[in-house]
């Protein structure tokens, strides 16, 4: 790496400063938000949550910015600055979760009433507050790279907003509403696909972990348990294909898992 000039450490410092005054900004603002939920009735500090979670993803933001400039001027990884931002994307959906609870594959009778606390946000408000929190999660990722010592710690962010973009979709009102002729009709089909998506997604990234991460049970537990939610939501909505797709995949895994457990205890015993 070369040596860093004067006049790079210079502009450095310019944009650092200008990134840090609109976090200081938003911090006010976040702080003031934090105080109100405190106070406010049960029905009224979900949206206030949901507020300070849109500004915590614009600090996610300024934080992947102010990386980039590290490594723009100063060809240096700020990971100070992608640590900061590691910890508010889990925050937020650590915060959004508590509203909507972190059940994974149960009826939609088990967390209906708590989405109900969202009533008032609309299927295009809850889509695209989901969006942004994928698309940071991605830019975290990228801004940490491949090698990032991170690598499962991500995993258990995106099973959790998998979970989160479950959980956010009301299941009975698409139901209803399965219309082309009814307002919302794309965003509410885009968000159950969303959640097909990142469901398949973590399920096979526990499977991969189970392999590659010393084969714990736990994580090819997993894998099926994120599986099974898939399972229960395409077999809601009625898609053969996807339904006997995971199944399959269910009952291999299950086998897999059983497999591994024989094999455990065939060791036991060779060791007795």
């Amino acid at each position: 790496m070369a040596k860093v000039t004067n006049e790079q450490r210079v502009k450095y410092q310019e944009h650092i400063t200008f990134y840090k005054k609109k976090l200081e900004e938003l911090e006010k603002e976040i702080k003031t938000l934090k105080l109100a939920v405190i106070k406010e009735a049960a029905n009224v500090a979900p949206y206030t949550q949901v507020k300070i979670a849109k500004l915590q993803l614009q600090e996610i933001g300024i934080y992947c910015a102010m990386n980039e400039v590290s490594v723009d001027f100063l060809d240096v990884k700020n990971t100070l600055y992608l640590d900061k931002a590691r910890q508010l994307i889990s925050d937020i959906i650590i915060n959004l979760s508590k509203i909507v609870t972190n059940y994974l594959d149960v009826p939609f009778a088990d967390y209906e009433n708590e989405l109900a606390l969202l009533s008032e946000l609309s299927d295009t408000e809850k889509y695209e507050l989901l969006c942004q929190i994928g698309y940071c999660c991605d830019i975290i990722r990228t801004n940490f790279g491949e090698n990032s010592k991170w690598k499962w710690a991500f995993l258990d962010t995106d099973s959790r907003f998998a979970i989160l973009a479950k959980n956010m979709f009301d299941l009975r009102r698409y139901q209803k509403l399965d219309n082309p002729m009814e307002d919302g009709y794309k965003v509410r089909r885009a968000h159950i696909a969303l959640v097909q998506k990142v469901l398949i997604q973590v399920s096979l990234r526990y499977r991969e972990k189970y392999e590659l991460s010393g084969k714990e049970p736990g994580d090819l537990k997993r894998a099926i348990d994120f599986q099974c939610a898939l399972h229960r939501i395409v077999s809601i909505l009625g898609d053969p294909e996807k339904v006997e797709n995971s199944k399959k995949q269910i009952d291999v895994w299950k086998l897999l898992l059983d497999k591994h457990f024989a094999d455990e205890d065939a060791k036991k015993k060779l060791h007795k």
